[in-house]
């Protein structure tokens, strides 16, 4: 018997990784190519779109690679959103957005590279503010606080929620 340590029982000799890595590698995470999730986001301007908005026929295929002609209609509704933000609100910061597109095309790939995420954001919304269907594979489609309120999870919590608040 020790005076250091309170004893304890003779501990189980624990095989393999245990209880304390238990939750670690259980699951694979995939995350998408960005340059596929720009391809399909700009594949929501095609056919189906309506007349306005229909900058290409055919949809991209996402391969991984950023195509010269990905770039260039990428850019191109990248400049149309701006024009239309800067049309509406005639800011500075819409302007700056504008120049800055309109020297993008300059090189095509090398800006829509070096601003993909916002280039792909700034489509995605405008896609979303035209009424454009969500691209094929969007994860963040259906993902607004708005629509929290119809999931039944969220609906029993609720309920419980107010349930116990009342109940005091």
């Amino acid at each position: 018997m020790s005076y250091l340590a309170p004893w304890s029982a003779p501990q189980r000799r624990s095989r393999g990784a245990g209880r304390a890595m238990s939750g670690l590698g259980d699951t694979v995470v995939a995350t998408r190519d960005p340059v596929a999730t720009l391809a399909a986001q700009v594949s929501r301007f095609g056919a189906e779109a309506p007349a306005a908005y229909q900058f290409s026929q055919a949809p991209f295929l996402d391969s991984g690679n950023l195509s010269p002609g990905l770039a260039l209609v990428a850019l191109t509704i990248y400049q149309r959103r701006a024009a239309d933000a800067y049309a509406k609100f005639g800011d500075a910061t819409s302007q700056a957005l504008l120049e800055s597109a309109n020297q993008g095309f300059s090189s095509p790939v090398t800006f829509v590279m070096m601003h993909l995420a916002d280039v792909t954001q700034s489509i995605r919304g405008f896609g979303d503010s035209v009424g454009l269907p969500a691209a094929a594979g969007d994860t963040t489609a259906g993902s607004s606080l708005l629509d929290i309120g119809m999931n039944p999870l969220f609906l029993v919590v609720a309920g419980v929620a107010i349930w116990w608040v009342v109940r005091r």
